[in-house]
């Protein structure tokens, strides 16, 4: 059974002939999809040495119609030859579906039509390295085809473990390197909803990764690009011309409602921060440094204040400010910049400066009128104290003269009682005198 799986494999590796002899039905009644049914059957088969040639068969059939009938060996070519192992052809890059010739059939959908892709979905997290790559790269092959054989590939919930491999230090690199041509086809070649969704599933954490390696970046340049440009025509169309010319007229201010106004948007799909990254790795090379400039200029600004970078597109992040002639983030307020508020500015400090004035003058006006007011009750209590003090003499020297005249009654009195009394002793001598005589 393993033999005659390689068999097929070599003969999908051939003409378009051969290709389609093995897809065909010859008879009408037959199962549709001629021996790719029996093969997506085995895809699950017990013995790893039946998987894998029966993988390679479909992989080559999804890679073979990028080739006509002229060709006589498909783009991707196998990625071992026969059940030795022995090296005889290249990876595929991908992209092999989206080139198919006119003339070609689109075999790819016969294999989507056999229910492959969930299939290969599970092998994904085989055991074996081998079929893990080989999974991955017929994955790859189908997410460079139409947007409804990339949809089928998000569909089989294929995407997680695919950003898992790339995530995981243990997964072997070439392993690791088919799962990234999984994510670049996917959003290079898918729709708006499809990106997304991809992004959704962490495949910009999985762009991010490729950006470090030499060989990949360009490839997720483009990929991040696609994701940018997804993310443009959304807040595009959020965006009304009445929110469009408020957004040109007036600059963000920070405070107030700004960190509500900024949850009820989503956030953005790509940090200006690994467009920054490959221009920092990658400095030596003039096509990266190039290509990241240019996707950095179409959809990052730098706040002119705090000099991080945010999204073009995302007013919620930052917006263009006509007065400073300047980008502007929702963090920083510029309004200080502007003549408008330096004069608002200068007319508050002239009021300010005009109340202290006033505020002062009052101030000595009231101080005055409270040092009058103590003046005069100094004044009156001095003048209640004279009055005190000139009653007290008053009253003193009155009662001086009373004692004076007191003195005096007495004294008089005394001389009257004293005169009496000489009087008498006087006339009582004179009466003897008289009785004697």
């Amino acid at each position: 059974l393993s033999y005659t799986c390689w068999t097929l494999s070599h003969l999908c590796d051939g003409p378009s002939s051969h290709i389609s002899a093995v897809v065909t039905t010859r008879d009408p009644k037959g199962i549709r999809g001629g021996l790719v049914p029996r093969l997506v059957d085995l895809l699950t088969h017990a013995s790893w040495r039946v998987t894998k040639p029966a993988l390679r068969t479909i992989g080559n059939i999804v890679c073979a119609e990028c080739s006509d009938d002229n060709n006589t060996t498909n783009v991707g070519g196998p990625l071992s030859g026969g059940p030795g192992g022995s090296s005889s052809g290249t990876i595929s890059t991908g992209g092999g579906a989206s080139s198919a010739s006119s003339s070609s059939t689109d075999y790819t959908e016969i294999i989507l039509d056999c229910e492959a892709v969930p299939r290969l979905k599970q092998l994904i997290t085989h055991s074996n390295r081998e079929i893990q790559k080989e999974a991955c790269w017929t994955l790859s092959n189908i997410a460079a085809g139409t947007v409804d054989q990339i949809q089928a590939v998000i569909d089989s919930g294929a995407i997680p473990p695919l950003v898992k491999l790339v995530s995981d230090t243990h997964t072997d690199q070439e392993v690791r390197s088919e799962a990234c041509w999984v994510v670049l086809n996917a959003t290079s070649c898918g729709s708006d909803p499809q990106i997304e969704v991809l992004v959704d599933e962490g495949c910009v954490s999985v762009l991010g990764v490729l950006l470090g390696e030499a060989s990949m970046v360009m490839m997720a340049l483009e990929g991040l690009e696609r994701v940018l440009q997804v993310e443009e025509a959304r807040e595009s169309a959020k965006r009304s011309p009445e929110d469009d010319d408020e957004d040109i007229n007036t600059c963000i201010v920070i405070g107030g409602d700004s960190s509500s106004s900024s949850s009820q948007h989503t956030p953005s799909l790509v940090s200006a921060s690994l467009i920054e990254k490959a221009l920092e790795k990658h400095s030596s090379s003039s096509a990266v440094t190039k290509r990241a400039n240019r996707i950095w200029k179409q959809h990052f600004v730098s706040c002119a204040l705090c000099k991080q970078s945010f999204s073009k597109h995302r007013t919620a992040d930052a917006t263009f400010c006509d007065e400073c002639k300047c980008y502007v983030c929702s963090k920083c307020d510029c309004r200080i910049y502007h003549l408008s508020y330096q004069e608002e500015l200068w007319a508050e400090d002239e009021d300010q400066v005009e109340k202290k004035q006033k505020s002062k003058k009052s101030k000595k006006q009231k101080k005055k009128a409270k040092q009058k007011e103590k003046k005069k009750e100094q004044q009156l209590a001095a003048e209640k104290a004279a009055a005190k003090a000139e009653a007290a003499a008053a009253a003193a020297k009155q009662q001086q003269q009373q004692q004076q005249q007191k003195r005096a009654q007495d004294k008089h009195n005394g001389e009257s009682s004293s005169s009496s009394t000489s009087s008498s002793v006087q006339s009582k001598k004179k009466q003897q005198q008289q009785q004697q005589q």
